[in-house]
Formats: C-alpha cells, sequence, structure tokens
C-alpha cells in the first residue's frame, strides 16, 4: 500500500497527491508539499483507500472523508437550461414545416397548401414565443 501527502484547498477538494518514494517520505515529503503548494489549506498524511475516495468524489472536512454537498443549479441556469430545451424542440418543428412548405411549393405546386403551412408556421411562432415570455 502507498502513503501519500494529500494537498486540500479550502473547500475539503484534493488539489493534488504526492506519494511517497525512498528518498522522498515523512516529513521530507510534507516539506516538499508545502514548497510546491504554498497556498494549500492544508496537508494530510493517508494511503491509497484515502486516495480512491478522493478519486470516487468524497471531500476532507473536519477530519473525515465524506461526499461533497451536491450543488443545486442556480435559478438563471435552470432558465437558461429550460430556454434551450423549448428552442431546441421549437427548431425541429420549425424545419419540419419549412421543409413540407418547400415541398408544396416547389415539388408539388401546391400553393394553397403551401399557405396552410405558412399559417401553421406563424401559429407556432405564436406558440414558441409564448412558451419563451413564460421563461
Amino acid at each position: 500500500m502507498n502513503n501519500y501527502v494529500f494537498i486540500i484547498n479550502e473547500k475539503g477538494e484534493r488539489i493534488s497527491s504526492m506519494v511517497e518514494t525512498k528518498n522522498r517520505k515523512g516529513e521530507v515529503l510534507l516539506a516538499y508539499a508545502k514548497e510546491e503548494y504554498p497556498d494549500a489549506a492544508l496537508y494530510i498524511s493517508g494511503d491509497d483507500t484515502m486516495l480512491d475516495d478522493f478519486i470516487a468524489g468524497k471531500i476532507y472536512v473536519d477530519g473525515a472523508m465524506v461526499d461533497a454537498p451536491v450543488e443545486e443549479p442556480s435559478a438563471e441556469e435552470q432558465q437558461a437550461k429550460e430556454a434551450a430545451r423549448v428552442a431546441s424542440e421549437y427548431e425541429a418543428k420549425f424545419k419540419a414545416i419549412d421543409d413540407e412548405i418547400i415541398r408544396a411549393e416547389v415539388i408539388d405546386k401546391d400553393t394553397e397548401y403551401a399557405d396552410e403551412l405558412r399559417q401553421q408556421r406563424e401559429a407556432l411562432q405564436l406558440e414558441f414565443m409564448e412558451k419563451r415570455g413564460e421563461l
């Protein structure tokens, strides 16, 4: 089993880790870690198990490895995500209608059907603007 010095930030997250070697272990390794990472909040000793915990997303708080808190997205982030979802949904609908209009006008030479499709597109545009306005 390997021994390490873990370099930790103020949130308890691992910034880096240094493994003990034949020439650099114990206090020598700790001094080297402090020299390389002078702004770290904490330097702790641990083994492969602790490294596995850090890799799994755990953090070091009050002397123990704990699950990192789940950060909820802000209201702005949620709103932006929902706006992008709505835009993507309507983009596909607009493309389908536009393709159908082109087909009706160019291939089928059916102006009446193309006009109906244009009206549907206008209604869809209003619906899209309403949904965007709600966000």
